[in-house]
Parts: C-alpha cells; structure tokens; sequence
C-alpha cells in the first residue's frame, strides 16, 4: 500500500480515505501536518475545520500538527481543538508568536527552543526544498528582518521534517491550498518540503469527500 501510494504522489494523484486510513494503521500515533493558506472563504474554513473533528474523533490516538497562523491552520486547530487539544502541536517560529491566541491543553514549540546543532541542519532542508531562498537562508544573520524571514522558513521545514521524542515526522500532510497556484508561499515550501521527506501530501480537492468515503 505505501508503495502504491508513493507511486501516487508522484503522479499527483490524490489520496483516497481508504488508503489514509492504513497509514494511520500503521502508525496509529502518528502525527498529520494540516495547514494551508491564509486567505480563505468562510466556506473553506468550515471545511477545514471539518476535517480537524472528524480525523481526531475517528482516530482517537492520532496527533495533530499545525502552525500559529490565521486562516486555514486556525480552522484546522479548531477542529482538532474540539476533540482533544492535547493531541494538537503548533510550531512557532519563536517562543513569543501571537501569544495571545494560545488554547489551553494545546502543545505549543518554538524553533529557538531547539538545540542550535539544528539550525544548520534545518537551513540545509530549507534550502534544499525551496532553492530560491538560498541567499535568504545563508544571510539571515546579517540583520533583524532577514533572521525573521528566515525563521519563518525555517518554522515550516521543522514541522515537515520533525525532531525527536514526540514531535516526529508527519506521517501525512493536508493541505487547503490556492488551486491555481498550489505552491505557491510559504504552504508550497511546506509541501515540497514534505515531498522531500517522503510525506505524502493531500490538498482540500481530496481531503474534502474523505467524510463521505469513511
């Protein structure tokens, strides 16, 4: 099955619940990335925020990643949030982020708070899944803004890559992306960032019958 699905993605072709539901099988623990962009309909968000219940009351040990953003990684948290918050995890690109929309129960990690034998590491990945950035990445000390800029790529590798203890690589992405430009930001250095990782990714043309196919 995991073969068939690698094959797959590659090809582009969307994930069906089915096959969604035997990755968890074999990783019932495991961690699914959800995000997406932050511009979106009130529409769209009520989807994304469907799909945040429905995974974690059907996959009860299941946890969830996500970021600090508004818009499509919001409405996911609400979801998720709505079920059991303890099995959501947002990543922030520093310690402080929008503190004032923090939940209760919610697992909360920043990058600074990495060891710093990370920080190449992560700059490595970053660079590697979204080459334009490159001068970004490798000037980011030169000054404030830069270093801010780049925290923020570097935020979206972590959570496609993972870190050790209970923060692994996400067994699975979902994505609500721009449907004409799906790479597009900082959602589509995410995404590559998972395709590079062996992530398989999902966007809301396919997530979005899963309730049905379940």
């Amino acid at each position: 099955m995991l073969e068939f699905i690698g094959k797959r993605q590659k090809q582009g072709a969307a994930m069906t619940y089915v096959e969604f539901s035997s990755l968890v099988a074999r990783q019932p623990d495991g961690v699914v990335l959800l995000e997406g962009r932050r511009a979106i309909l009130e529409c769209d968000a009520v989807h994304a925020e469907s799909l945040g219940r429905m995974l974690a009351a059907r996959f009860p040990r299941l946890r969830f990643r996500t970021g600090n953003a508004l818009g499509a990684d919001e409405a996911f948290s609400k979801g998720v949030v709505s079920v059991d918050a303890t099995r959501l995890q947002v990543v922030l690109p520093y310690a402080g982020h929008r503190s004032g929309a923090r939940r209760p129960s919610v697992v909360y990690a920043s990058l600074d708070a990495l060891p710093d034998s990370w920080e190449e590491k992560l700059a490595a990945k970053t660079i590697a899944a979204s080459g334009k950035y490159r001068s970004l990445i490798g000037y980011r000390n030169r000054s404030a803004a830069m270093a801010a800029k780049a925290a923020y790529l570097m935020r979206d590798t972590l959570k496609a890559v993972g870190w050790r203890g209970e923060f692994p690589r996400p067994i699975c992405a979902c994505f609500y992306v721009d449907a004409h430009d799906p790479e597009a930001g900082g959602t589509g250095h995410t995404i590559r960032a998972c395709r590079r990782e062996g992530v398989p990714v999902v966007f809301q043309a396919a997530w979005r019958k899963w309730d049905g196919e379940g």
